[in-house]
């Protein structure tokens, strides 16, 4: 599979556009902030790392579009496209993690000329696309060895080289157990409702010659009861200090039954995930998304509801996740203390 965000030769950005998958791998060239602004908000790239790089992409057409002759024009136009590019998507704490590395390399070069600002957001978009791959990569090392032979795994959402610029970081751990384990199944959610476990984890465990039996949200707890599940493995979106966990929705739920019916329940991600600001899950704000996505499926309108509720995410409690997978290593029950100390 070809990287899903990259610079073409003219530095204009190439995204992969997941609204698409499974059926069409269709590229879009985006030739300026406000349109990868849009793209990350239609869901085109999606997946907190990934939007992390896509923020970064997002951030060097910012600069180099933009033609104030005047450096402090330059600079004060520069850091409200900044702001901007942080607020496309609020709960993926990645996103703002990658602005403010751009936020602090404007401030500490207020006073070079507007060429080698330019030059130097160029690189840190490279170098923030490099880096999520080999976290990405060190993750999905990690968290395999927490596998064994005959496994059966539950997992919710996507997390794999479409939410990352790597392997992955839950779909990453599966891919990389695969390989050394024998006989893995793998169990995928539907997730609704804009179908990222239907759509993309199928389309990507298939590609990797993953054993994965597709079901619908609603079936987790059962299956998980039937079927003797050896563990559950999702992603984040942004971790609390306490270990408070935000994903998509549908995440809590599978942490409640994996405590009832004690199944390991694991969470994987970068340190770039984490966000230390804020003591616990109850300071995340919840991105609510247009009420059209639970009132259709593709262009078919399927209810007329007056009122619908329709959060992104949900928060799962620290004391509900066995582990944090990273790239540094696995923190076990995790909690303020343990995370500090990582």
């Amino acid at each position: 599979m070809k990287e899903i965000i990259s610079f073409t030769k003219v530095g204009s950005v190439l995204i992969l556009d997941q609204t698409k998958l499974p059926f069409v791998e269709l590229y879009v060239e985006a030739k300026n902030y406000s349109q990868i602004i849009k793209l990350i908000k239609k869901l085109s790239i999606r997946g907190a790392p990934a939007i992390g790089v896509a923020g970064a992409f997002a951030c060097f057409l910012a600069a180099k579009d933009l033609f104030e002759k005047n450096s402090q024009n330059f600079i004060g136009t520069l850091s409200k496209r900044l702001d901007e590019i942080k607020l496309s998507r609020p709960t993926a704490v990645n996103l703002e993690w990658a602005v403010k590395r751009f936020s602090y390399i404007l401030e500490t070069n207020k006073e070079k000329n507007i060429g080698f600002i330019k030059t130097l957001f160029f690189k840190e978009a490279r170098k923030i696309f490099s880096e999520e791959k080999k976290v990405s990569e060190s993750i999905s090392k990690v968290g395999s060895k927490l596998f064994k032979d005959n496994f059966k795994v539950l997992t919710h959402c996507n997390t794999g080289s479409l939410a990352t610029t790597g392997p992955g970081t839950a779909l990453g751990v599966i891919k990389h157990a695969n390989k050394r384990i024998k006989k893995l199944k793998v169990y995928a959610t539907e997730t609704r409702p804009l179908l990222q476990g239907s759509r993309l984890t199928l389309w990507e465990c298939n590609k990797s010659n993953i054993d994965c039996t597709l079901i619908t949200d609603s079936m987790a707890s059962h299956v998980i009861k039937l079927e003797n599940i050896d563990m559950v493995i999702v992603g984040a979106d942004r971790i609390a200090a306490n270990g408070d966990v935000a994903n998509k929705i549908g995440t809590y739920q599978l942490a409640v039954t994996c405590s009832f019916h004690k199944v390991p329940f694991y969470v994987a991600a970068p340190f770039s995930t984490f966000d230390l600001s804020i003591k616990s899950g109850k300071e995340i704000n919840i991105e609510e998304r247009d009420k059209k996505e639970l009132l259709s499926i593709g262009t078919k309108i399927v209810a007329k509801a007056k009122k619908v509720f329709n959060p992104a995410f949900d928060i799962t409690p620290y004391n509900l996740i066995s582990g944090i997978v990273t790239e540094k290593g696995i923190i076990k029950k995790p909690d303020k203390a343990k995370i500090l100390k990582f």
